[in-house]
C-alpha cells in the first residue's frame, strides 16, 4: 500500500478529476480501516507528536484511563491526566526522550483501585524522533486475582502454624494469670504503701496478659476453618444494633453516623455472630482512622437480584495506594498497637460466606468498605412442587 501511494503522488500532477476522486476515496477508507482496527483493540493507545499533543488515539485508552481523549487538544498529554503520578511518568519520559515498557500504576477508581500497565515509546522516523507511542493495559482483574491468591496462600500458611504456636502461649498466659491474682491476695497482707504500688505493676501486667491472650484468640480465629451456622439473618437490623451498641463510644470520638438502609434488602443465610465481628473490625478501624479530627461514618444497604451490598464509608485520612492491596494480609498494620488480624478476619468470613469485599480508599478524603453477600433462593423447582400438591 505505501508502495502505490508513493507511485500515485508522483503521479498526481497527471490525474484527470474522476482519477483524483478514486484517489482520494482511497486514503479515505484506508484511514477509516485504521481507525476501525484501533477501536478494536482492547488496549489503549495514543499517538503524539513532536510536540507532544494527541494525533490519534482509540475509545480503549478513554475508557481505561476514564477521561475523554481529544486529538489535538492544543496541549501537552499530561496536562489532560488527572493523576499527578501517571501525569509526572509520562511528562519525564517523553522529555528525557526514554523508552519505558509495562510500568505499573494504581489509579483511584469509584469501584476499588485501577491498576494499568503504561509504555511510553519514541515514534522513529528516519533515524529520528518524530513523537511518542503510548501503550496502557488494564490489568486490574489480573491483580486482583493475584492479590486474591496471595491472601489465600497467607492464610494456608498460617493454619500449618495455628495449633501449636497458640497453645504454647496460652497456657504460660493462664498460669500467669492465675499467680497474678495469687500476688494480689498475698499483698493485702502487707503495708498499705508496698500494697497500693504493687498493685499498679500487676494491673500492668494484667493488662498486658489480656492484650496478649487476644492476640492469641484472634490468631486462632483468624487460621481456624469457620465453624459457620447459618441461618436467616436480617442485615438492616444487624446494623441497627451495631449503630446503637457503638453510638455513645463513636460520639465521644467526635464521630457521626450516618446510615441509609434499603427496605427492600430480603434476608440472608449466614452466621450473624461471625458476620457481626467482620462488620466490628471495619467499623473500629474507621473510628481510628477520623480519630482525633472526628467525622461521618456511613453506612448503605441496598440489594440486586442475586446479591446485598453493604458499604461502609468513613471521612479519615485514607489508606496509601502503595498498601492498599496488603490491608487483608496477616499482621499487617499502620497502627501502632494493632494485630494486624482484624481485617484478615474480616476477609475470611466473607470467603465463608462466599462473598467478597472491595475497598476504595483515597488519602485524605477517606476509606470505603464495600461487602457483598449472595442471597439464597430457596424456590422449590417446579417438579417437587407439583409432587407436594398432588
Amino acid at each position: 500500500m505505501r508502495e502505490f501511494m508513493s507511485r500515485a503522488l508522483r503521479k498526481l500532477h497527471r490525474m484527470n478529476d474522476a482519477q483524483l476522486r478514486s484517489f482520494i476515496q482511497l486514503i479515505a477508507d484506508d484511514y477509516a480501516l485504521f481507525d476501525a482496527m484501533l477501536d478494536s483493540l482492547t488496549n489503549g493507545v495514543i499517538i503524539l507528536d513532536s510536540n507532544h499533543i494527541i494525533v490519534k488515539t482509540n475509545r480503549a485508552a478513554s475508557r481505561i484511563l476514564g477521561i475523554p481523549l481529544a486529538e489535538n487538544p492544543e496541549r501537552p498529554l499530561w496536562l489532560s491526566i488527572s493523576d499527578t503520578n501517571l501525569a509526572d511518568f509520562i511528562h519525564t519520559v517523553i522529555e528525557n526522550e526514554e523508552a519505558r515498557a509495562a510500568e505499573e500504576f494504581v489509579i483511584a477508581a469509584d469501584e476499588g483501585n485501577q491498576y494499568i500497565e503504561l509504555s511510553v515509546l519514541p515514534l522513529v522516523k528516519e533515524k529520528k524522533v518524530r513523537g511518542t507511542i503510548i501503550t496502557i493495559e488494564d490489568i486490574t482483574q489480573r491483580k486482583r486475582e493475584e492479590i486474591n491468591n496471595r491472601r489465600l496462600e497467607n492464610l494456608a500458611s498460617l493454619t500449618n502454624l495455628a495449633a501449636a504456636v497458640a497453645h504454647e502461649i496460652k497456657n504460660p498466659l493462664a498460669a500467669i494469670s492465675i499467680h497474678v491474682q495469687l500476688l494480689r491476695k498475698n499483698l493485702k497482707l502487707c503495708s498499705e504503701e508496698i500494697n497500693t504500688k504493687a498493685q499498679k505493676h500487676l494491673d500492668v501486667v494484667q493488662e498486658e496478659i489480656e492484650r496478649l491472650n487476644k492476640i492469641v484468640v484472634d490468631f486462632l480465629f483468624a487460621v481456624r476453618p469457620l465453624q459457620c451456622e447459618f441461618a436467616p439473618v436480617k442485615i438492616n437490623d444487624l446494623i441497627r444494633n451495631l449503630i446503637a451498641t457503638f453510638q455513645e463510644e463513636f460520639s465521644g470520638a467526635g464521630v457521626v453516623f450516618f446510615s441509609e438502609l434499603d427496605d427492600t434488602v430480603p434476608l440472608i443465610q449466614a452466621d450473624e455472630r461471625f458476620l457481626r465481628q467482620a462488620l466490628m473490625n471495619i467499623l473500629t478501624n474507621a473510628k481510628a482512622a477520623m480519630v482525633p479530627q472526628g467525622g461521618t461514618l456511613s453506612i448503605l444497604t441496598h440489594c440486586d437480584q442475586d446479591k446485598v451490598y453493604i458499604s461502609i464509608s468513613d471521612t479519615g485520612k485514607g489508606i496509601p495506594p502503595d498498601v492498599l492491596h496488603k490491608i487483608f494480609e496477616p499482621y499487617f498494620t499502620t497502627k501502632p498497637d494493632g494485630s494486624g488480624l482484624g481485617l484478615t478476619m474480616t476477609y475470611k468470613v466473607m470467603k465463608e460466606h462466599n462473598g467478597d469485599i472491595q475497598v476504595h480508599s483515597e488519602e485524605g478524603k477517606g476509606t470505603r468498605f464495600t461487602l457483598i453477600l449472595p442471597i439464597t433462593h430457596t424456590e422449590k423447582p417446579l417438579l417437587l412442587e407439583a409432587r407436594s400438591t398432588s
